[in-house]
Formats: C-alpha cells, structure tokens, sequence
C-alpha cells in the first residue's frame, strides 16, 4: 500500500494533472490550500487508456509503448511538482501515476482525501467555458469535496468572499458547514444565498391566486437563517449577508459569484434532484463560474 493511501482524511489535498496548462494552475491553487490546512498534497496522473491493439506487433511493441507513456507521465508529474514547490519550498508533495480512465484514478487516489482539486478543462475538452467530462464524473462520484478551479487566480484561498448556495436539504447543510469553515479560516466574508421559485414554494398544485407572497418570502428567508444560526454562533468572526429571493438557483448563485474567490454548493437539492448524481445547479454553477467552485456531497 502506498504511502498517501494511508494517510488520514484530513492530511491529504489530491490534484489531478494532464498535461494542461489549466491543470497546473488547478495544482497551484490546491498547493496553497494544501499548505494552509498543513496537508500533503498529491499530485496524480492517469495514463491515457488508447493502447495499441493487439496485433501480434502491437503486442511485442506494448512495452515500448507503455514505457513511452510512463515516460511522459513522470515528465509532467516532475514539472508541476517543481512548479508547485517553487511557491511552497516548505510543502509536502508526493506524486503518483496509474491506468486511467482519469476520472476513476483520481477518485480512486483521493479515497482518504481531505480534497480533490482539478482544472475545469484540460487536454481533450472542449476550449470553452464549459466544464470536461473528467471533472464531471469526479465530482459525481468522490466521496470528497472536490474543487474545480477555473478563472485566473492560482495564489489559493484569498479573503475575497464565499458564496454558498443554501435550500436547506441535508448535502446543502454540509455545504454552508464547509463554507463556514474555509471562511473562517481564511478571513473571508460569507454570503449565503437561498434563491427559491413561487411553484417551489407554494407546492406543484398551488395556483399562486390565494397565495401570501409576504409569507412565503418571510418562510424562505427564515428557512436560511435557520440555516445559518448555529454555525453562525460557532464562527463568531465571519462576517455573513444573508440573500433570500425568488429566482432561478443557478442564475442567482453566479450573479452573487461576481468577484468572489469560491462558491461552494451541495452536489444536490432538494426535491427531484436528489435522484440526479449532480443536481443543475452545481452543473450550472461549475459551467458557469469564473472562480474555483467546491461541491460537497452528502456523508
């Protein structure tokens, strides 16, 4: 068994390479949360899986080809590695390499992991701002919070502020427990946003006619207070805005991200989503964000 798989949870941030210049940035980033939790951080790669096929010279030229890819593997692991000690000369780091597909090697890595950290795109994805296949399925299926970095900030935590989506389902409360944490360790304001639809509200059969918006407001914005309340107690020194309005979740969300240094959302919500293996909103979200973003899931 190797050495970072027998780490405690709390010892070890995972960072996934692949070759991207996105994806060393993503590394930098989880260097400095690394080094401020007093972590290892790992940084990992999965060897592509398009193997030649088994001819009879494909085979006798396999180990050729896997040494080449080992190669590159270790040649990419050893230039972030000394990219990322540059900034943190004092930073535990460890490296690693296995089959891919990705996805399923980084989580497999990050199984006693504090968290996983990754770019939103990298080689292969589609050069937009949209998130890649392989950060989906790792957020779908860690069992970690796991960061997608995007936009153009590599320093790590920053005292700009949190934002955490709240709507009071059990993934959202670990959600705000995590946002509470990350801004009170790093000095950041929080802002904690329950955005809710009238049909949400008032139920799929209400007909809004004989509705009290004053007490559905009222309901919505007591339901994230009492969100908030006792870790609110717990975390005396952060400095939280409440934002409860009627909107789309998503929408709300990013418009409240403008200039934020992460946003943090449950990887479901209530209702319907929670049968989806990531609800919209944080697909939206991590679309959509132009800062790191962390999804929680549930225990």
């Amino acid at each position: 068994m190797s050495a970072h798989s027998e780490r405690r949870r709390q010892d070890l941030v995972v960072a996934g390479l692949d070759g991207s210049d996105t994806s060393v940035s993503a590394a930098q980033w989880a260097a400095s949360l690394a080094d401020a939790w007093d972590a290892t951080l790992l940084l990992t790669y999965a060897l592509p899986r398009d193997i030649p096929l088994y001819t009879p010279a494909a085979i006798l030229a396999e180990a050729d080809f896997l040494a080449e890819l080992t190669e590159d593997a270790n040649e990419i692991l050893r230039a972030a590695g000394e990219a990322v000690a540059a900034r943190h000369p004092d930073l535990r780091i460890e490296t690693s390499h296995g089959p891919g597909p990705a996805a399923l090697h980084l989580v497999e890595s990050a199984a006693n992991a504090r968290m996983i950290v990754l770019g939103r795109t990298g080689v292969g994805a589609v050069q937009s701002r949209l998130v890649g296949t392989t950060a989906l399925h790792v957020v779908g299926r860690a069992t970690c919070p796991v960061t997608v970095w995007a936009g153009e900030d590599t320093t790590g935590p920053s005292t700009k502020p949190v934002v955490v989506g709240v709507d009071g389902s059990e993934t959202s409360d670990r959600a705000v427990r995590y946002a509470f944490d990350y801004a009170d360790r790093f000095g950041a304001p929080l802002t904690a946003v329950h955005a809710w639809t009238g049909a949400g509200s008032v139920g799929a059969w209400g007909t809004g006619m004989f509705v009290d918006w004053d007490e559905v407001r009222d309901e919505e914005a007591a339901l994230l207070s009492q969100s908030l309340s006792g870790l609110s107690a717990d975390h005396p020194d952060v400095r939280v805005t409440e934002v409860s309005t009627e909107g789309n979740p998503a929408r709300t969300l990013l418009d409240h991200a403008d200039g934020a240094g992460l946003v943090v959302v449950g990887s479901h919500g209530r209702g319907t989503l929670l049968s989806a293996v990531l609800g919209s909103t944080s697909q939206n979200v991590l679309h959509h964000a132009q800062c790191p973003v962390t999804v929680v899931r549930r225990a």
